[in-house]
């Protein structure tokens, strides 16, 4: 905050009034030289502040709830057929990702199908999101970047499966942005 400061000055002569005229003149114009600066900066703030806040308000109603087709993974992959197995949908914002899945395929016996996350065409890392259960999945969670995974696929998995990598793509889908960042 600026304070203004009063300075007293005397003249003694005629010719001197215009000086003391002239130096007033010279700090009124500082005086709101410096006001009209410090308007600007607190406008600069608030435009921020409010950019920010709409950047923040589209990123969440941009990741409004998708519903997507799963279709049978091609063989030999990569990729995915045209046959649909089931659905996805995925509910995100912010870091609160809420999945939910169905299929109609039915695993093999002694076998069951376990849904993932794929960083593809990243890391290739897969994010076990748990068994189906009589052909459906469900999965809530807070996560540090859910943007990063680019598909959902389904495998289908030794029952009391030991190893915790994924087994061949069963099924799956690519997911649209903002997904695969």
């Amino acid at each position: 905050m600026i304070t203004p400061v009063l300075i007293e000055y005397t003249c003694d002569s005629q010719d001197n009034i215009n000086s003391e005229h002239l130096l007033k003149r010279h700090l009124y114009a500082a005086l709101q030289f410096y006001s009209m600066i410090s308007k600007k900066i607190a406008l600069f703030g608030i435009s921020t502040a409010f950019l920010f806040l709409l950047t923040v308000g589209f990123h969440s109603s941009y990741a409004a709830p998708i519903t997507l087709d799963l279709h049978k993974a091609k063989n030999p992959g990569p990729g995915f057929g045209s046959e649909k197995v089931g659905t996805v949908t995925i509910d995100s914002t912010g870091n609160k990702v809420t999945i939910s899945s169905t299929v109609t395929a039915q695993p093999k016996q002694d076998k069951v199908f376990e849904g993932w996350l794929v960083d593809a065409g990243g890391s290739n890392y897969k994010l076990s999101l748990g068994q189906y259960e009589k052909g459906h999945l469900q999965f809530s969670e807070n996560m540090v970047n859910p943007y990063t995974y680019s598909q959902f696929i389904f495998t289908e998995e030794p029952q009391n499966d030991k190893d915790p990598n994924a087994a061949d793509t069963y099924a799956g889908t690519d997911l649209p942005p903002p997904f695969g960042q």
